[in-house]
């Protein structure tokens, strides 16, 4: 009996300490959102002042590719269309085939 009563105590502990990890990793997730909404718009605000000069030199310098604009592309659509179908214009004066890439790689931007 008294072994079942000391199993329970630490069964009990336990979830409990399971309880305030997931309430943790809850909290963490929701500051992770927020920290990601923030940059999200950040972004969308920064590819909607680039111009063609801007782009190319990012382009040149390799801070431009079809990676990392695929990387904002996800996390930016749908919710910032207008600012990466501005970019994209942008980019398309800057890197036709870029552009063209991007758009068969999200279709939701074909015209």
């Amino acid at each position: 009996m008294e072994g079942c009563g000391k199993r329970s105590v630490e069964n009990s502990k336990e979830s409990e300490q399971e309880e305030a990890g997931r309430a943790g990793i809850n909290e963490e997730d929701f500051h992770l959102k927020i920290l990601k909404d923030i940059c999200c718009e950040l972004l969308s605000n920064m590819l909607q002042e680039l111009t063609k000069e801007n782009t190319l030199e990012g382009l040149h310098q390799g801070h431009l590719n079809e990676q990392t604009c695929s990387c904002a592309f996800q996390n930016l659509l749908p919710l910032y269309f207008t600012s990466v179908e501005s970019f994209l214009e942008v980019l398309r004066e800057a890197d036709q085939t870029l552009a063209d890439n991007l758009e068969k790689r999200f279709p939701s931007l074909k015209v």
